[in-house]
């Protein structure tokens, strides 16, 4: 009995070796890496671009939800007015240098293709400067290689900041 007793004790040993072998954690590189831009973000007063806050738009805010699985939550806020929320799906093209990466983001009335910055810090920050691509306005987007503020016409005045919230 006691021999038996033994021998079940060694196999129950050699089977709790074999089922906790590192191979089997699913977990070993630490949590999954989330993307600099997912997260909540704000732009408000003199960070709203000066071709959203201008008379044409007259918006005071924006909040931007960005979720890893790829969908987008826009809320805007026209001065003394109402909130106007869209929802739609984005897409990231990671430059092969540096930090500026393209993005579209398809709403469903329309899409816009641009490029997105995220610079880290306390809080983080992010710029975003994206054209209405579908249906066509006569403005290109900007892409990493041409850069922020590139646009003979637009200047400057396309660039959106935003900082994070969550």
């Amino acid at each position: 009995m006691k021999r038996l007793l033994l021998v079940l004790t060694i196999v129950m040993g050699m089977f709790l070796m074999i089922s906790c072998d590192k191979d089997d954690d699913n977990n070993t590189n630490g949590p999954a890496k989330v993307d600099a831009w997912v997260g909540t973000w704000l732009s408000a007063g003199t960070n709203v671009s000066p071709l959203l806050s201008g008379a044409t738009f007259n918006i005071d805010s924006i909040r931007v939800v960005m979720n890893d699985n790829k969908t987008i939550t826009t809320a805007s806020h026209v001065k003394n007015g109402a909130w106007t929320t869209l929802t739609g799906t984005y897409a990231v093209t990671k430059a092969a240098s540096g930090d500026v990466h393209s993005i579209e983001i398809v709403y469903t009335a329309y899409s816009q293709g641009g490029i997105i910055q995220v610079t880290k810090g306390s809080p983080d920050t992010m710029q975003l400067e994206v054209i209405q691509t579908v249906p066509a306005i006569p403005f290109t987007p900007r892409t990493p290689a041409t850069g922020f503020g590139s646009d003979a016409a637009l200047g400057v005045l396309n660039i959106q900041k935003y900082v994070r919230v969550k």
